[in-house]
């Protein structure tokens, strides 16, 4: 498997045209903001995202 090497600043062109492209949809009204979010995040809006003990888990991060 042939291994692809790309620099920061492609990735930061592509993300700009992402960006582009994302905010002519929201003016031309193809997605309402919601529908774009759903989109482009990482986590999903119905995710539920619980961290039992959190003091806990605070307390052994970051120390009393």
């Amino acid at each position: 498997m042939k291994v692809r090497t790309v620099s920061f600043e492609a990735l930061q062109r592509d993300k700009r045209r992402a960006r582009k492209r994302d905010e002519l949809r929201l003016a031309r009204g193809e997605v309402t903001p919601e529908q774009l979010e759903a989109e482009t995040s990482r986590i999903s809006s119905d995710a539920k995202i619980t961290i039992p003990d959190f003091c806990e888990t605070i307390e052994r991060l970051y120390g009393k």
